[in-house]
């Protein structure tokens, strides 16, 4: 056997060995690649970014009946980052916006819109307890356009990361000692109303944006202290 073969059988045999070993390991572990996911490439494991999400364009001809027949398609799961110990770090809030639904189901989101705090307004945001310093509830009530409106389709999920500084976070004791809780929350307080696209003389199907109207939280979840990774 000349040294190319060998060298190449060894090879193929070390690839061999390293993926049963993957496989016993999942297999004893099955839980253990999703966190690995989680950890390392959050937006693999949680979904999509929202900010990807197609827009609710044309309302007023384009609807889901499943979708606005739910009387309780959205719900919400949150998990964090490890609390950060160095000025140059981040605690990132994951909000995943899940659709229980089997139909497209719209959501009002901005990303420049998701806040720290809850001033009773439509939309995404979370809130810590205790309550502390870190508030960003800038966000007013107006009417949603289309364009402001994502679609979430059947059983789809988004994510949208809340990145909070360092230097925001280390002065608050119960953030860096494992005291405090994160939820995230979402509202809507209107079904919003459709205006036809200019230049159509079709009468609209439907008089509404079908949006849902309510309120709905996640689980609460209890930061670390500061350099502990959180259970996923």
């Amino acid at each position: 056997m000349t040294n190319d073969r060998r060298t190449k059988r060894v090879s193929y045999n070390f690839i061999v060995t390293v993926i049963i070993l993957f496989v016993i390991t999942m297999a004893l572990s099955p839980g253990r690649l999703f966190t690995v996911l989680s950890d390392y490439v959050p937006l693999v494991y949680d979904g999509v970014p929202c900010a990807s999400l197609r827009q609710g364009d044309d309302r007023a001809f384009h609807q889901s009946l499943l979708g606005r027949g739910d009387p309780s398609p959205i719900a919400l799961e949150v998990r964090t980052s490890a609390v950060p110990v160095t000025a140059d770090g981040q605690l990132i809030v994951y909000i995943t916006v899940i659709n229980d639904s089997i139909g497209t189901v719209p959501i009002i989101y901005d990303p420049n819109q998701v806040i720290i705090g809850d001033n009773g307004t439509s939309g995404l945001g979370i809130i810590f307890t205790p309550q502390n310093q870190l508030f960003t509830t800038n966000r007013v009530e107006s009417q949603q356009s289309d364009a402001q409106l994502r679609l979430l389709t059947p059983r789809q999920r988004c994510v949208h990361e809340v990145r909070i500084p360092a230097g925001n976070v280390m002065v608050d004791p119960t953030l860096m000692n494992g005291g405090a809780q994160v939820r995230a929350f979402y509202r809507n307080n209107s079904v919003g109303f459709t205006v036809p696209q200019t230049g159509t003389f079709a009468t609209p199907i439907f008089r509404d944006q079908g949006l849902w109207t309510g309120y709905v939280e996640s689980a609460n979840v209890y930061l670390p202290p500061a350099g502990v990774q959180p259970v996923s």
